[in-house]
């Protein structure tokens, strides 16, 4: 392993020509690759093999052999793994905040099957850089290896599968989230579900605002499964089923949130805490909306929406 003076997240692509002849390579040939560092930047280069071996060229930072392939029509190299376009969306933005997630998503790549780990640079710092080579289109990605320790990592992974449009595992945030919820609910239980609701479209929208609420406090809610029901009943109604789609949005957006807030500030953890140990009547929604207050877009946009929610299920009360 080679000493380097400093580092970038950089991708270096594949060269269609050798660095020797200048002359083109043919699909699945042997070639060889040498990165440098010069001019305080990486520097790859490809060579056929048999120029390789007839002129023995200084191996530079490190080299490796690899199988050159003609790269896909364009239409195939859109068609990427969601992980890569974050990978390579993160590279691009050379954000130092981006350096853990970046490396996790290399380490995903590669157990893919789609990055493969040719070589370990050490800088002059001690900090690793992990050269990648795309085994598809041969680029070698540089990615900084942050040496995370195990919970760094777990809470990194977390973050990633949020950013891939998954579901992180809940966490103690997420549950008392639920638990705050299921006593809103309880406290104006009459409200969302009255006996006696309101007909036509002004009905169906406040059940459908109810519902919601009901749904994203989680399964154990004891109108789950009364408003999963109204949620199919109407979901490919023309006029209905934008908004459930909306409201089904929520639900997948606004746990997450509430995970990455709790993982980012231990105060908004203590408040939810705090709140979530309240009996049903002691709760006020106006600590909830306080513990909420975040001035970032997208928890600004969440609460917008959810508030638009609380005014649709309470619209017919308002009017009594």
């Amino acid at each position: 392993m080679a000493t380097v003076r400093e580092e970038s997240w950089q991708i270096k692509r594949r060269s269609d020509l050798c660095a020797g002849t200048n002359e083109p390579f043919t699909d699945k040939e042997e070639i060889m690759t040498r990165l440098l560092f010069e001019d305080g930047e990486y520097v790859r280069e490809d060579y056929k093999l048999s120029y390789w071996n007839d002129q023995m060229p200084d191996h530079g930072l490190s080299a490796w052999k690899s199988v050159f392939h003609v790269p896909p029509p364009p239409t195939e190299v859109v068609k990427k793994e969601n992980a890569e376009t974050l990978l390579r969306n993160m590279a691009a933005k050379e954000d130092a905040d981006d350096t853990n997630a970046i490396y996790i998503l290399a380490i995903m790549l590669e157990r893919k099957k789609i990055l493969v780990e040719k070589d370990v640079q050490i800088r002059e710092d001690r900090a690793k850089i992990r050269v990648y080579e795309h085994k598809k289109t041969g680029e070698t990605f540089l990615v900084v290896d942050p040496e995370l320790k195990l919970a760094e990592i777990e809470k990194v992974q977390e973050e990633v599968v949020g950013l891939l449009g998954g579901k992180p595992p809940k966490t103690e945030t997420g549950y008392h989230f639920e638990a705050i919820l299921h006593a809103l609910i309880e406290k104006n239980e009459k409200l969302l579900f009255p006996k006696r609701p309101v007909g036509g479209g002004d009905g169906i929208a406040r059940k459908l605002a109810a519902a919601f609420f009901s749904l994203l406090a989680g399964k154990k809610s004891p109108y789950w499964e009364e408003s999963n029901k109204m949620f199919n009943r109407f979901e490919d109604s023309e006029t209905w089923g934008p908004v459930i789609a909306g409201y089904r949005d929520l639900i997948e957006r606004i746990p997450q949130e509430v995970r990455f807030q709790g993982l980012e500030q231990s105060a908004f953890v203590k408040q939810l805490e705090a709140l979530a140990i309240k009996e049903p009547k002691e709760l006020r929604e106006q600590d909830v909306l306080a513990a909420f207050s975040s001035n970032a877009p997208r928890v600004v946009e969440l609460r917008e929406k959810v508030l638009e929610a609380v005014r649709a299920a309470t619209a017919y009360a308002a009017m009594q």
